[in-house]
């Protein structure tokens, strides 16, 4: 008895279904891991305790100028989301976009200090014979300073070194078969570690799924001859 023949009409509109079927599994899939990492990220956010005493005291209201943002773990854990982009389909192709954010502004320096400056902005020139670091006073003239140093006028020279040290380290983001690897600005301690920790994971179920989909059309428009 002839077996039967997938023409290449039908294999066309079984692309046509594929390109479908697969957006629609592939957004299934990622929303519940991209929550996931929002989850995660939440989890990793320090309680006021863990921060520099002058980080989370109330802001004076008689100050007039633009205060350095005061540190509040539940503001920060608020300030994490996930949200669903624009996922759309073309005629080549599809479009499946999601993301976590972080929105407040103390959230985002806990996040990113350091980034630049690993050790926060250099308050000093030079090192004593006995490896101490000798700080800038604030009545040196500009003329006297370095470049990286001449508009450095603090009470504190060594405050961005005690604050970038006080944090906790920034976390890379893992190297993953044919992926880029990660730049100083995908480093972090919130959203970007919880990324670093999940990504790994949600690479391989996306590849799983894409795999599987495969795996179903090909049986299903197998191309056979008539005996």
């Amino acid at each position: 008895m002839p077996a039967k023949v997938v023409g290449v009409e039908d294999v066309l509109k079984g692309l046509s279904f594929f390109d479908d079927d697969m957006y629609n599994r592939i957004k299934t899939v990622i929303g519940p891991l991209m929550r996931d990492v929002e989850s995660t990220a939440k989890s990793y956010v320090p309680g006021n305790s863990e921060m520099l005493s002058g980080w989370s005291k109330p802001i004076s209201s008689d100050i007039k100028y633009r205060p350095f943002p005061k540190y509040d773990s539940a503001m920060v854990r608020g300030g994490i989301g996930y949200k669903e982009g624009q996922n759309k389909k073309f005629k080549n192709g599809f479009q499946v976009e999601n993301y976590v954010y972080n929105v407040s502004a103390a959230g985002r320096i806990y996040e990113t200090a350091g980034r630049v400056n690993p050790q926060g902005r250099a308050p000093f020139t030079s090192i004593n014979e006995g490896g101490g670091v000798v700080a800038y006073e604030k009545e040196q003239t500009r003329k006297t300073r370095s470049r990286s140093t001449r508009s450095y006028n603090s009470n504190n020279p060594f405050a961005g070194y005690q604050f970038v040290t006080s944090l906790e380290t920034l976390t890379s983001q893992p190297k993953l078969p044919g992926m880029r690897s990660g730049t100083r600005k995908t480093k972090g301690r919130l959203i970007y570690k919880a990324w670093a920790k999940k990504s790994p994971g949600i690479y391989q179920e996306i590849v799983n799924t894409i795999n599987t989909k495969a795996i179903d059309f090909n049986k299903a428009t197998e191309v056979t001859r008539a005996a």
